[in-house]
């Protein structure tokens, strides 16, 4: 193995890395509820929209944190624990804030924390798995929307609008014993100050120069625009069942339900179709399967329709963004891996989010939450043909033979 590698390889159980990632995503299902809970402090629309536009504006600062961290800690896991506390703290806190100044200060320091967790933990379960192949990675993410699904599921108990501040503190209470498993089970493997000094981490402006080469910067920007259109739908969700058809909230954790239900499958579909025709259909299904989604969501008349869209609702997460992980985890050198999971979130999530939830809450206010819809499942279909001819002028990455085993990666050229 590598200096580098050496330097930075984690050292962890399958079973602590899948727990980690389930008591994470059990505490981020709280996101079905953010849109809804401001409304129901009496923010208005165009309010609504600022707070997502603001708190995900501030979460563009994290990976700054994310990348010094990695530096000073030689690797991902001390940063990794530091953003679950702060996750876990303001998850509590947040329903007991009135008033924008203090939502927005506590939907800041929550966007800026979870905007740092996801990628860490993609980096830290790399690092940790690596020697089962990348399709592992698909089944450790799986669980992790199982987790999201248990937490969608443990909402539909409570379905009155007094018990969100008991529900927020559940999905805080995951978020810290997440960051318990963590502290427990990862471990840095013991090795010399010589191998520590060695194992150099690239600066943020080294990692930006890496980040556009063409085939990655095309693929950053087609992601970016996909997310925008998929955030602007899924930021409003709530909103959006009880407005138009005067759904429960009990109704909105069922919506949610049905996403992430469907999700695992989608996932372990992913994994397969990696190990038997490559990136490139990973890729293209996750795209193809979102622009189902948002055309479904905008065209749906009837809340069965609605959820009958929501059914695609994974083909993102599992296809487009958990494939674009694994294209920087093969495609790149293991010192850089790191920083690259921590930054590239930036300019297909945080970004295009902060964006999305502005585009929004404007769209709403100025005409309707259809239009919103409208316009997501638009610029979706503009995204996603971009995108299937974009694939048809290059393969990122074939499928890996049998042969190769469950440790070799195929490497590639990022022009």
């Amino acid at each position: 193995m590598e200096l580098e590698e050496q330097g930075s390889a984690i050292q962890a159980s399958f079973g602590g890395v899948g727990a980690t990632m389930f008591l994470t995503f059990v505490g981020f299902s709280a996101s079905q509820f953010h849109a809804y809970l401001f409304e129901s402090r009496g923010i208005g629309k165009l309010q609504i929209g600022l707070l997502l536009m603001l708190g995900q504006g501030v979460a563009l600062l994290s990976p700054w944190f994310q990348v010094g961290g990695i530096r000073r800690f030689h690797g991902p896991r001390l940063p990794f624990l530091m953003m679950l506390s702060g996750s876990g703290a303001a998850l509590a806190m947040l329903p007991h804030l009135h008033g924008f100044r203090q939502l927005l200060l506590g939907f800041c320091l929550l966007s800026f924390c979870s905007a740092g967790v996801l990628p860490l933990n993609a980096a830290c379960a790399f690092d940790a798995m690596r020697a089962r192949g990348h399709s592992a990675f698909f089944r450790i993410r799986s669980l992790g929307t199982a987790g999201f699904l248990a937490g969608c599921v443990f909402s539909v108990c409570f379905p009155r609008l007094s018990d969100l501040p008991l529900l927020y503190a559940g999905f805080g209470v995951a978020v810290l014993l997440a960051m318990a498993v963590a502290a427990w089970d990862y471990r840095i493997p013991v090795v010399s100050v010589a191998v520590r000094e060695t194992s150099r981490r690239p600066t943020i402006l080294h990692a930006l120069g890496l980040l556009r080469a063409p085939r990655t910067l095309k693929l950053l920007a087609v992601l970016g625009v996909m997310n925008f259109a998929n955030a602007m739908a899924t930021c409003v969700q709530g909103n959006y069942l009880v407005d138009r058809w005067h759904q429960s909230q009990r109704v909105i954790s069922l919506a949610w339900v049905v996403s992430t239900g469907c999700e695992i499958p989608l996932m372990l579909l992913c994994a397969w179709m990696l190990r038997r025709h490559g990136l490139r259909l990973v890729l293209a299904f996750g795209l193809g399967g979102t622009l189902v989604k948002l055309l479904g969501l905008a065209l749906a008349g009837e809340v069965w329709q609605y959820c009958l869209a929501l059914t695609m609702h994974g083909c993102f997460f599992s296809g487009a963004l958990t494939g674009f992980s694994v294209y920087l985890d093969r495609h790149y050198r293991a010192q850089d891996r790191p920083t690259l999971q921590a930054l590239a979130p930036v300019f297909y999530g945080g970004i295009p989010s902060a964006l999305a939830g502005l585009a929004a809450g404007w769209l709403w206010h100025a005409d309707s939450l259809r239009a919103v819809y409208l316009a997501a499942g638009g610029i979706a279909a503009a995204a996603s043909l971009y995108a299937f001819w974009l694939f048809r002028e290059f393969v990122l990455f074939p499928a890996r033979s049998p042969a190769q085993g469950a440790g070799s990666l195929t490497q590639g050229s990022p022009q």
